[in-house]
């Protein structure tokens, strides 16, 4: 499948009016069958739910791998653990233990080859945490963190060991909840705002960086990583 094709698809997915928060990775992407390998943490402060139903928050922390598909066009893969701490509007704070959490998705580049001064990449990413059960009121409570994102970054590659970058995005953090064998799905209130995010590599050497990036109106949430290439 041609380039062109692959971009054509996406561009759709971007514009469906549930297009899909994660962090976005930055711009610097594995060249074609090269592998990344890393840790990240994750931390999400505060996130509304749509029609009065609380907030909540989450963090996580994973081991992650990119893999090059193409020079252009890279899928990203983590596995690690992630809490979640969930407000109900008739309750306190009900704080579900860490335990699996996973993450997929993946990073086209849309501008900038080797040596060029910008650099653009359009990503999606997709987060699920599945924390552990809770029993309140003898009642026992389950909850899934489903986290979904479209990003599209910029970023400046000509600053030695130092890489800005900034971009826009739409996302969507739902909770799906279990009260026994009642199950629904809480949707995120701020789904339908556009997203800041800003973030930089810095390069301890050539082949090993820490990322920093900040997101937000959309949510509120910060993350932290270190990428070693292969």
């Amino acid at each position: 499948m041609s380039r062109k094709i692959y971009l054509f698809f996406l561009a759709v997915f971007f514009l469906l009016p549930q297009g899909h928060a994660a962090p976005c990775y930055g711009t610097k992407m594995p060249k074609q069958f090269q592998w990344f390998w890393g840790s990240e943490v994750n931390y999400i402060a505060k996130r509304n739910l749509e029609a009065n139903h609380g907030e909540f928050r989450s963090g996580q922390a994973f081991l992650t791998g990119s893999f090059g598909i193409t020079d252009w066009l890279c899928f990203d893969g983590a596995a690690g653990q992630g809490f979640v701490k969930y407000t109900p509007p008739d309750i306190q704070e009900i704080d579900y233990d860490s335990a699996f959490a996973g993450k997929y998705g993946f990073r086209i580049r849309l501008y900038g080859d080797e040596g060029s001064f910008l650099r653009s990449v359009f990503g999606f990413q997709h987060i699920s945490v599945h924390p552990r059960h809770e029993s309140i009121n003898n009642v026992k409570r389950k909850i899934i963190f489903d986290d979904w994102q479209f990003s599209l970054l910029v970023s400046c590659e000509k600053i030695e060991k130092f890489t800005p970058y900034i971009g826009a995005k739409v996302s969507r953090g739902d909770l799906i909840e279990w009260f026994d064998d009642n199950r629904e799905r809480r949707k995120s209130e701020d789904a339908e705002f556009i997203g800041l995010v800003c973030g930089f590599n810095f390069f301890i050497t050539q082949n090993l960086w820490l990322t920093f990036e900040g997101r937000y109106f959309d949510e509120k949430a910060a993350s932290v990583g270190a990428t070693y290439s292969f």
